[in-house]
This record gives structure tokens, sequence and C-alpha cells, in this order.
């Protein structure tokens, strides 16, 4: 193997550290998604939550070096409006809120509870006449239909990758969780049921 000459060896380098510097990470606005959450959360069941949704810490800065300017960089929106009013956003967030009243008392008696991933699961309908049931039946699953568009209607608006359909959806199970009312039946990360 013939060893470089110095033009070549710099040549590599300069070349290394252009590729370096076209990388560029995609930011996803988590926080802004998680005051997105929250806003919408409280549109549609109000706000009786014991608290906002937790908001993680900024991941801390990489200290400086000689180097710094030659690396890649996350592109990094600042204030980031995350777009909620779109037509079909606003047809969602109105059949959810309609729904809200039909569905909190069955919260509230533990018919139906907060699944870790922030669907509604229907817990027990022991006693129910079986036509309530299946009108409780219903109220879930066209209420997680409504969030499951719900997700893909706010990546679309904000022209989000596909793949972070399911951040939002993350961000969102944490949110109805932290926004649960209490004696309201929630799922733990571990799959357990516990009342807020």
């Amino acid at each position: 193997m013939r060893k470089r000459t110095p033009a070549e060896a710099s040549t590599f380098a300069i070349a290394v550290l252009v590729a370096g510097c076209i990388t560029v990470n995609i930011y996803f606005p988590a926080p802004e998604v998680r005051r997105a959450a929250e806003q919408i959360v409280e549109e549609t069941w109000g706000d009786a939550g014991s608290g906002a949704a937790a908001t993680p810490e900024a991941e801390p800065a990489p200290g400086a070096s000689w180097l710094s300017p030659f690396l890649p960089r996350a592109a990094h929106a600042q204030d980031v409006d995350i777009n909620v009013t779109t037509a079909a956003i606003r047809a969602i967030k109105g059949q959810m809120t309609a729904r809200a009243a039909q569905l909190k008392p069955q919260l509230s008696q533990g018919r139906v509870g907060i699944g870790k991933d922030g669907m509604l699961v229907v817990r027990n309908l022991d006693g129910v006449p079986l036509r309530d049931q299946a009108t409780v039946r219903r109220l879930v699953e066209a209420e997680n239909t409504d969030r499951a568009t719900l997700y893909q209607e706010i990546a679309t608006a904000n022209k989000f990758e596909a793949d972070r359909v399911d951040d939002i959806r993350k961000i969102f199970a944490e949110t109805w969780i932290q926004k649960a009312e209490p004696g309201w039946p929630i799922q733990t990360s571990d799959g357990a049921w516990k009342t807020k």
C-alpha cells in the first residue's frame, strides 16, 4: 500500500469534513407537539387533570471544540407553531368534544379506562344492559378511530415524515393519561391498571 502525499491527505480530510457538514438531522419539535396535545386534550375533554404533562428536558449541547464549525448540526426550529387548525382537525376535535360528555361517566364508573397507548379500553360492563353495552363499545371505537385519525392529520398538516405519527401518538398518550380526571382507570407502562 502506497503512502498518501500530503496533498492527497489534505484533500481526503477536506472531503470528510464537507460530507459531515452536509449531514443534517431532522428536528422533530416534540415540545411544541406536546403543547398542542395539551391544548387539544383540554379543548375536547376539559382541564380537570392534576397537572400538565411533563416536558422532557432539552438535551445538553455538546462541548465546544475546534471542530464544532465542521461537525453536523441538527436543524432546529425556533418557536415552531404546530398547525392544529385544519378543517379536518377541527372536525375531529368537534366530534371528540361532543362524545366526551358520554364517555366521561363511563370512565368515572370504571367501565372504560385509558390504556398505556392513550386509547380507550372497555374494561368492565358487568351489570350494564346489553343495549347500553353496545353503546359504550361504539363510543370507545369512535373515540379511538378519531384519536388515530387526529395523529395522522397533525402529521400531514405539519409535513412530518410518516414515521413521526408514532411519536405524536406517544406524546398524546402521555397527555391523555396526565390529564385524566381523578378516579379514572389508567394503565401503567407495565400494563397494570390503577385509579388516578
